[in-house]
């Protein structure tokens, strides 16, 4: 066989390992950037509240509103107490010859609403803006110091411009230092507002059906994770000098922009539990969680509806609270048809917890309470039959299977007791703040040597990390193999007679099974209802005897505490849930494999011919 089609096998197989990495890598929706909008000018927020009364009053005492605050004539919203911490305040100002304490009167801007800490900006001559080497720290009421106090303004951690402003000002110019905004306003989130408010003007005071879609299309309102993760992440800017994004635009791609987040395996950014360990990393995190990636698993699965993209789609609830806005008359024309699973865009998403523009009844901006927020798409839905996803039934500890009583999760029982977010999204001690984790990724007790603390520790606190992880691989052991017990014993049982007694026994089997599957925490969320439903099984499958059946439970999510490595969560007797490559990824890497194999086979005969004939 001649060298070029050897060359030609061996090119192949190589290609065809490249199709298949890529056909099996994860990806996530990218919005393409309007070179139009690019070239937009902003208007600031001023002008957006000629229009948007309503919503600029609501966001006007936000965190965000108030990340950035020129206090250099109004001192409101300075909250340091300037009677203590003088020692820590001592700076030389440019043209003075000694060190002395900075008090209110040199503030030119405060950083922050003062959530955790407040730190404070000097204005000096040439564009100078330094942030000082002393911080308010807002919840122990004490200063604390920050940066090098002895290298100030000209250490490169005080240069508000380049470490801070991107974030804190909205319309910000590198080129002239300058910005529209102070704070995170409108225009951050939804663009530069030019041609928005032309359009609007053009239209005047009674458009017409065309020109509200003209006005509407020529801003950006959107569920993309990328508009909150421009500063609610940590990376870099291509030119290595801005630690956030410098070109980007809402509507457009932080990837495209040149903005880079940390590396996934860089041990200064990540423990090794998979938490992040450095403050704003909520972008970050978000990207490893499940929910970025709930479309595709939606549109993934064998019982994939439309209506699963009332939970597994972000865009869904977005445009759920823009139809309220219509039906109250906030905005008007045709309100947008609320999405199926095929023409959503993203999955679980910031703004399906949080609404940005209001943060008065819940904190953190969240859009109702935490535990509703979760139990609302966590808990059964009549979509899939029967019992998918019951976790907010098995934490309550509802009757849903004849004859179990319901008994109410020990945590769920506790007033004040552990929820969801007690455990699921852990508050990590960051820089004196405490962020909690937007993996969702429970932080296992003694399971990783370099983790963050666990939640488990901050109450039981008579055991230590190895009781507390003993207790819940024992747990979940204990219920998976019992759950394995009631599966194959079913697949031995030939289903009953539709309409007989022993059906309605059979069936009663099938639906605590796929009640303790499908909850996913093997047994972790409540234990003792979990284990009621499978002694019930017992006792069923004790008066069924008849063998030779297949049984299809219905698909199960992924375990929600502890994972096994040996025995995953089935979507039915026969399909385990998709963990790892597509199908096609890995046939595709079976016929590389076998053209490589074939190719190096045949160069080293043709080297061995070659050999024997050069030897004669």
């Amino acid at each position: 066989m001649g060298r070029s089609i050897i060359y030609g096998l061996l090119f192949c197989g190589v290609g065809l390992i490249v199709l298949g990495v890529a056909l099996g890598w994860p990806t996530h929706v990218a919005v393409a950037q309007d070179d139009a909008r690019a070239e937009a000018d902003f208007i600031g927020a001023g002008d957006c509240a000629d229009c948007h009364q309503g919503l600029a009053r609501d966001h006007e005492e936000t965190p965000h509103s108030l990340a950035l605050q020129d206090v250099g004539r109004n001192q409101d919203g300075i909250l340091a107490d300037f009677e203590q911490g003088a020692d820590l305040r001592q700076v030389t100002f440019p043209g003075e010859d000694a060190p002395r304490a900075f008090t209110a009167d040199d503030i030119a801007f405060a950083i922050g609403s003062g959530r955790y800490m407040q730190r404070y900006v000097y204005e000096g001559e040439d564009d100078l803006y330094a942030v000082f080497p002393a911080e308010w720290d807002t919840v122990a009421g004490v200063w604390r110091p920050y940066g090098s106090a002895e290298n100030w303004p000209a250490a490169p951690e005080h240069d508000f411009v380049t470490n801070c402003a991107g974030c804190h000002t909205t319309g910000l110019n590198l080129e002239r230092v300058r910005w529209e905004d102070e704070g995170v306003q409108c225009e951050a989130c939804h663009g530069p507002g030019g041609e928005h408010a032309e359009a609007a003007d053009d239209a005047g005071r009674r458009p017409d059906e065309d020109e509200i879609v003209e006005i509407h299309e020529a801003i950006v309102v959107s569920p993309d994770a990328q508009v909150c993760g421009q500063c609610h992440s940590q990376g870099v800017q291509a030119d290595s000098a801005h630690p956030y994004p410098t070109v980007y635009l809402p509507g457009g791609s932080l990837a495209d922009s040149g903005f880079a987040l940390l590396p996934d395996d860089d041990p200064a950014a990540w423990y090794a539990s998979g938490h992040g360990r450095l403050n704003n990393m909520q972008f970050n995190e978000w990207l490893a969680s499940a929910h970025a990636g709930s479309l595709e698993t939606a549109r993934g699965s064998a019982n994939a509806a439309d209506g699963c993209a009332t939970c597994h789609s972000g865009d869904y609830a977005f445009i759920e609270r823009i139809r309220a806005a219509y039906e109250a008359g906030d905005l008007t024309g045709a309100a947008p048809d609320l999405p199926t699973l095929d023409t959503a865009q993203t999955g679980i998403t910031c703004v399906t917890c949080h609404s940005p523009h209001t943060a008065a009844e819940e904190p953190f901006h969240l859009a109702d309470g935490s535990y509703t927020l979760c139990t609302t798409c966590h808990s059964n839905t009549d979509l899939i039959q029967p019992l998918h996803h019951p976790v907010k039934e098995m934490f309550e500890g509802q009757e849903m299977v004849e004859g179990v009583a319901g008994i109410p999760s020990v945590h769920f029982s506790e007033e004040e007791g552990p929820r969801c977010v007690t455990c699921h999204m852990q508050r990590i001690e960051i820089g004196g703040a405490a962020l909690a984790n937007h993996t969702w990724r429970v932080v296992i007790p003694g399971d990783e040597a370099d983790s963050p603390p666990d939640p488990c520790s901050t109450c039981h606190t008579d055991l230590n990390s190895g009781d507390l992880q003993s207790l819940i691989e024992d747990t979940q052991a204990a219920v998976r193999a019992r759950v394995n017990i009631v599966r194959a014993r079913l697949g031995s049982i030939t289903p009953p007679a539709e309409g007989s007694p022993e059906s309605a026994e059979y069936n009663r089997v099938v639906l605590a099974l796929n009640f303790v599957q499908n909850d996913g925490s093997m047994g972790v969320h409540n234990y003792a209802y979990a284990d009621a439903l499978l002694d019930e099984t017992s006792r069923i499958l004790a008066r069924l005897s008849v063998p030779g059946a297949n049984l299809e439970p219905t698909e199960g999510p992924a375990p929600t505490a502890t994972p096994s490595a040996d025995e995953p969560i089935t979507v039915g007797m026969e399909h385990p849930v998709r963990t790892g490559a597509r199908p096609m990824t890995l046939i595709l890497l079976g016929v590389s494999l076998v053209i490589l194999l074939g190719g190096t086979m045949l160069i080293l005969r043709q080297s061995a011919r070659r050999n024997q004939e050069a030897a004669r």
